[in-house]
């Protein structure tokens, strides 16, 4: 793949890959925000040149985007383990990718056919659709650089059927780096760093994709699990409603209230704990010395910080103190009501039929969690009472009692996570469907199993969580998927590009019909509610209906967050 070098009208010179066989241009690495401090508000990069981390990479002028920018610190082995968990295969996976504080950058892939090889150029007239992709990993896992985000298949299915597109990947701190949050006075650690960097790599494309042949007017935002509730913050949010930095978004499998949210209380409260988890003081000491403690504290030791990674309400972006289903679904309040002024004008939502299978595969492998039917029930029916916690059990069959061995009942953890799928993704994707903030909004199931090995697929086959988004990109061998899926996964991707690139409607859009577009086996559908509601035993109607005599208003979010998370959070 021979390396040629491409002037920019803004950036400059910048060494890139040419690979021909693919005929695209890869931009690898390019950083387009810098981090003034630990914890600081990222600032927008202008060119290369100005962001301190990128000056091993210019030499001569030319900065050298031949290999991916480094990901967020995370915990080391994360690459294979976040696969195993999905599943797909790792047996070519590396174990870890670099890792750095200095990891806001974004890498690019362009049609050759824009190329203008006499000026060493893109073709600025070409103004290709964009697509931008936000990668998902619970806050605090992953890189848009991961090898089964790769997006080459979905890029040559693009040239060949005549819709040729650009496509961005974006990394963003995550974890503590991304999310602590402390009130302190000079403001030394501020809330949502994550989505902040997401917005300044949004800015970054409209400043200077044009350059690279794209159009600014153009832009589609792709976000998947965490990337995807990310989406939707940002999408419903007044401070982006008028930037227009996206015109459509799709959000697969997160929702803003999918993954937990804190109050800066809240916030604030868990910033002093994992201070102290990493020795520093805190008993009568000022926050901000504390702060400042955490500043100058080994990455290291941040890295240890996994699990910290959650947005924080009460704020710009988040401007309510709780999220919740009930809330959504009447179009939420302040400053998320008032359809239609700027920002993103059309809105895919989401799910996939098992995204509670990644929870599956974790916990089937945690030995320390055992006797799941007995643990679950036992919270069903002191959130719900034991008429109303017996009735949702026996929705999912989750019956009393453990294997005589003793080991974990796999069997009642997998029929727990289906509940999860239904209510903390599905039901999640509905109540933003509900919602109307976004006029064209449709819904979308992906039912296509996972073909590969794991825990779960010894119960059964099943579409799991990342498997819709790694399957329209392609990012692994797609030799290994079963030959029926070819003209499934053909048909979804002209579906998906027809919307990036002109905002073709993919379905009906949602409404009084709630109509959803449904990836499966026998192909690419359109399909009324009562199909997706009442198929196995009508599971999904009998649990709506549930959540409506438990609390007309907020049964949705009882099932969800005291019942469901209050179960997956019980081994924390």
């Amino acid at each position: 793949m021979p390396p040629i070098t491409i002037h920019h009208p803004c950036l400059g010179a910048l060494k890139c890959l040419h690979d021909t066989s693919t005929s695209l241009i890869k931009i690898l690495g390019i950083p387009y925000a810098t981090i003034p401090q630990r914890f600081a508000r990222s600032k927008l990069c202008q060119r290369p040149a100005d962001c301190t981390s990128s000056h091993t990479r210019l030499q001569n002028g030319v900065f050298d985007a031949t290999s991916p920018g480094p990901s967020s610190i995370q915990p080391f082995g994360s690459v294979k383990a976040d696969a195993s968990n999905i599943p797909l295969p790792t047996d070519t996976l590396p174990e870890d990718e670099d890792q750095s504080e200095d990891c806001l950058n974004l890498s690019i892939h362009v049609p050759d056919t824009v190329l203008n090889e006499a000026k060493n150029s893109f073709n600025s007239d070409a103004k290709l659709p964009v697509l931008v992709f936000i990668h998902g990993g619970a806050y605090f896992l992953g890189s848009g650089n991961r090898p089964y985000y790769s997006p080459i298949s979905l890029l040559q299915h693009a040239i060949k059927t005549g819709k040729p597109i650009i496509y961005v990947s974006v990394n963003y701190r995550l974890g503590a780096l991304g999310f602590l949050h402390a009130q302190t006075p000079h403001n030394l650690v501020p809330e949502n760093n994550g989505l902040h960097d997401q917005l300044r790599a949004l800015e970054w494309v409209q400043k200077h994709i044009g350059g690279f042949g794209g159009d600014t007017w153009n832009v589609t935002a792709l976000g998947q699990s965490a990337g995807g509730e990310s989406l939707s913050i940002l999408s419903f949010s007044e401070k982006v409603r008028g930037i227009n930095l996206f015109a459509r978004a799709v959000a697969l499998s997160g929702t803003s209230v999918t993954m937990p949210a804190l109050t800066p209380t809240a916030h604030t409260s868990n910033f002093l704990s994992q201070a102290a988890k990493l020795g520093i003081p805190t008993e009568n000491r000022a926050i901000e010395d504390i702060a400042q403690d955490m500043l100058a504290a080994p990455v290291d030791k941040i890295r240890e910080l996994a699990w910290v990674g959650l947005p924080c309400t009460q704020t710009e972006l988040f401007p309510f103190e709780k999220p919740s289903m009930g809330m959504v679904r009447k179009g939420g309040p302040g400053a998320w009501q008032g359809k239609g002024r700027g920002g993103v004008q059309a809105l895919i939502v989401g799910s996939t039929t098992f995204d509670g299978g990644i929870s599956f595969n974790m916990m089937a492998r945690d030995e320390k969690r055992k006797e799941h039917a007995g643990a679950f029930r036992a919270i069903a029916r002191d959130v719900l009472g034991r008429e109303a916690g017996e009735e949702l059990c026996r929705l999912y069959g989750i019956e009393d009692g453990a294997p005589e061995d003793g080991a974990p009942d796999a069997e009642a953890l997998q029929r727990i996570c289906l509940f999860e799928s239904d209510i903390g993704f599905f039901f999640a994707a509905l109540a933003t469907c509900e919602s109307g903030l976004v006029d064209a909004t449709y819904f979308q199931i992906f039912d296509l199993p996972d073909p590969f090995d794991g825990p779960l697929k010894e119960m059964g086959e099943y579409a799991t969580h990342t498997f819709d988004v790694t399957t329209l990109l392609g990012g692994y061998d797609e030799s290994l998927l079963p030959r029926e899926y070819k003209s499934v996964v053909d048909a979804w991707r002209d579906t998906m590009l027809d919307f990036v690139v002109d905002g073709s409607a993919p379905c009906e859009r949602y409404g009084e019909g709630g109509r959803a577009l449904v990836i499966g086996r026998d192909g690419v559908k359109e399909v009324g509610r009562g199909e997706y509601m009442e198929s196995d035993g009508r599971r999904r109607e009998k649990l709506m209906d549930l959540a409506g005599r438990v609390d007309e208003e907020k049964g949705w979010d009882v099932l969800w967050v005291d019942v469901c998370r209050r179960f997956l959070m019980k081994g924390e």
